[in-house]
């Protein structure tokens, strides 16, 4: 049998003042990254997820408690409903409004936003001293605190700037331990109700939550083989009270629109089924048992005819299928990093990311066995299994912090006190297990790095697309955000976030990956360019925001086979890119003429020092060069383009007259002065049979289709 008393003195430990500290040695070790995310007055968090909840949140302060779920920026034309936690917006914003009097502008929000993941994040290690010490004793719990604000693991998720839900996955799982604890061990209803609450801010704060059940559900299994009668029914009574709370609690989120006017979230919808379903599993045992009252069956059985009559279980489906496309075996859940393994990087990653108490992992295992207590059973389920699937899933890493730094302090405890044993002659035991103790620890503390700020965290060079964002928000037509004109077609379907928030232009390339916005978006891409163009407009897409990037993934994403080695590939992404993005560059497309090139980043692609990292285009109607020369004559028009980094490029086409001599171009270059566009572009020239003429074109009649008539009354003989 497990033992379920604790395994040192019962009596309370008078705590020391000094764990209190734990909270600013935590936000320091947060802090790494501060003047990245400070930086002139600007404030920059990391990544691009955090703005998409700082949007949601700056929505949520200004209609609280309530988050717009209809985004008409993102999956733009259509919009999409967001089925996100809307828990973590919520209370984030509550924090802002709070601090800020209610009166907060968007620079305070930004920098509170930034602020707030190493300051709630930073709790968690006095979560874990308050778990151990309950378990074990001072020295044990303030080490594991200490591991809990130390370790990547637990850092990476809640350092400056990453305003993501992520950061309180953490923080509310070691919140339920330590009330699920205390209610396991006390009986106490109190903590049960409250372990319930937990419950609740995790189920609609995070989308990890659900895999913390799962785990609980595992490990009172294993539980209910080992512990004796008495024992099994005071666990189905605590466990029957925090799965009734969570399952009332979740039902206006479930049952109403009140916090998702259009729909409610799938994974939402599906843990509170999942937590309603065991709460009717422990029901029936304690009925079976005869631990509660029969009059109970009623009430149970009223309320599954209620669920049966309105619950949703196409939503179900629906969480399957949305969690299949983006972490699936597929060409898009693969090339998402967070669900690759974290062995993808290697083992010096690995040892950065958990320390060299990896290493111990199976004697820790071993150890946790052996010490048959449920406290300690609790702690292996749920090292083993979330750090055998975070190896194969890196995103789950997030809920390894709690139970790694707990188990890798009780390993240490123990080997302190076996060293002390074998080698108890002055203090030796003591130093040799405190030096392998560091030396375990210094593969995380050589990752720490103050000297280094980066601004914004990410594999994509931020600094050029952030100016690329800034000029599209300054230089394109202003927006309705309630009934936006037009949107933003960008090739990588992750910039959508920055899209969306500093262009503040909506996008058809989105993130959140519901719906079929990304392959859409590839489709595009690699279609011919006469068809892309009409895809574009269809989709009333005014901007082409083009990046280098992977043709071949690309393609990949839009389901159409690899090209032949020896294959000329028609397509928009293609064409566009050689024909502007390098030296010399000429376009001669004719499907090319109703797009111009606006803008490109003085900053040029590592691989590639010539390359901008990134060119805007604008798609427009094109003004007609009309004319009439002699009949089936071949007419050349030409203009040079200048850029604002001093690259030239020619701009060509070509027509024939018809057997009246008629001709027309569509030309996309205004040859005035244009506040839109930073790329100059001299008089088009046409030429034919000897003859030259020089016509000028205007913004507005580029973009209304305006006609212009080239006459070849005045030439000079060409030569």
């Amino acid at each position: 049998m497990i033992n379920t008393e604790q395994h040192h003195s019962a009596k309370p430990q008078n705590r020391s003042p000094f764990w209190l500290f734990l909270w600013p040695l935590a936000i320091l070790l947060r802090m790494t990254n501060l003047f990245g995310v400070f930086v002139d007055g600007k404030v920059f968090l990391c990544a691009t997820d955090p703005y998409f909840h700082l949007r949601r949140t700056l929505f949520t302060i200004n209609n609280f408690p309530h988050v717009p779920d209809k985004d008409l920026y993102l999956n733009f034309p259509q919009g999409v409903i967001t089925y996100w936690p809307y828990g973590f917006d919520i209370i984030m914003a509550a924090i802002i409004s709070c601090l800020t009097l209610g009166h907060s502008d968007k620079w305070w929000a930004e920098a509170i936003s930034a602020l707030l993941p190493p300051l709630i994040g930073g709790l968690l290690p006095l979560v874990i001293y308050l778990i151990m010490v309950d378990i074990s004793d001072q020295f044990t719990a303030l080490f594991a605190s200490i591991i809990a604000a130390l370790l990547p693991i637990a850092i990476h998720f809640s350092q400056i700037g990453n305003f993501d839900h992520h950061f309180l996955a953490a923080l509310c799982q070691g919140l339920f331990w330590l009330a699920y604890l205390r209610a396991s061990q006390k009986q106490s209803t109190l903590w049960g109700i409250l372990a319930g609450v937990i419950l609740l801010i995790g189920f609609t704060s995070t989308t990890e939550f659900p895999f913390v059940i799962a785990f609980h559900c595992i490990y009172l299994f294993i539980v209910w083989f080992t512990v004796n009668e008495k024992r099994r029914n005071e666990l189905i009574l605590i466990n029957l009270k925090i799965f009734t709370t969570v399952t009332v609690l979740l039902l206006p989120c479930v049952f109403t629109r009140y916090f998702e006017p259009n729909g409610v979230s799938p994974l939402l919808a599906s843990s509170w089924f999942g937590c309603f379903a065991f709460m009717l599993f422990l029901a029936a045992l304690a009925l079976w048992k005869k631990l509660l009252p029969y009059s109970f069956c009623i009430v149970i059985l009223i309320l599954t005819i209620i669920v049966d009559l309105n619950f949703d279980f196409s939503l179900i489906v629906k969480l399957v299928d949305q969690a299949n496309q983006s972490q699936g075996n597929n060409i898009l859940g693969s090339s998402i990093r967070e669900n690759r393994s974290i062995l993808f990087d290697g083992i010096g990653y690995l040892l950065y990311w958990h320390s060299g108490f990896f290493l111990l992992i199976p004697a820790t295992v071993l150890l946790l066995i052996r010490r048959r207590n449920e406290t300690n059973l609790l702690i292996l389920v749920g090292l083993v299994i979330i750090q055998i699937l975070s190896l194969v899933h890196m995103r789950l890493g997030v809920l390894l912090a709690v139970p790694f730094a707990l188990a890798s302090a009780l390993v240490t405890k123990e080997g302190f006190i076996l060293a002390k044993h074998y080698f108890s002659k002055n203090h030796l035991g003591e130093i040799l297990a405190g030096v392998i103790t560091f030396l375990l620890l210094l593969p995380s503390i050589k990752g720490l790095d103050f000297s280094n700020p980066a601004i914004v965290v990410s594999h994509k060079p931020f600094l050029p697309l952030y100016n690329s964002f800034n000029w599209l928000k300054q230089h394109s037509p202003d927006i309705d955000p309630n009934q936006p004109a037009y949107g933003v077609l960008a090739n990588e379907w992750d910039l959508g976030h920055w899209l969306v928030y500093f262009a503040d232009r909506p996008t058809v390339s989105s993130p959140l990956l519901f719906g079929t916005s990304v392959f859409d978006v590839a489709k595009i891409f690699v279609e011919s360019p006469a068809k892309a163009i009409k895809t574009i407009e269809s989709n009333k897409l005014k901007y082409i925001f083009l990046t280098p990037d992977d043709f071949f993934y690309l393609l990949e994403l839009s389901g159409q086979p690899l090209p032949k080695a020896d294959q000329d590939y028609d397509s928009l992404y293609g064409r566009l890119l050689a024909s502007y993005g390098f030296p010399g560059g000429i376009v001669t497309h004719p499907a090319l003429n109703r797009v111009r090139l606006v803008y490109e980043s003085p900053e040029k692609v590592e691989q590639a020092d010539t390359l901008p990292t990134c060119m805007i285009f604008e798609v427009v109607t094109g003004a007609h060069l009309i004319g009439q020369i002699k009949p089936n004559a071949t007419i050349t028009l030409s203009t040079q383009l200048k850029t604002a980094t001093n690259r030239r490029i020619l701009y060509s086409a070509n027509t024939k007259a018809d057997e009246n001599g008629n001709f027309d171009f569509i030309v996309p270059y205004s040859t005035s002065l244009d506040s839109s566009t930073s790329v100059l572009a001299s008089p088009y020239v046409l030429k034919t049979d000897g003859l030259l003429t020089s016509v000028k074109v205007t913004t507005s009649q580029i973009r209304n289709g305006e006609t212009i008539k080239a006459s070849f009354e005045q030439f000079i003989p060409g030569k």
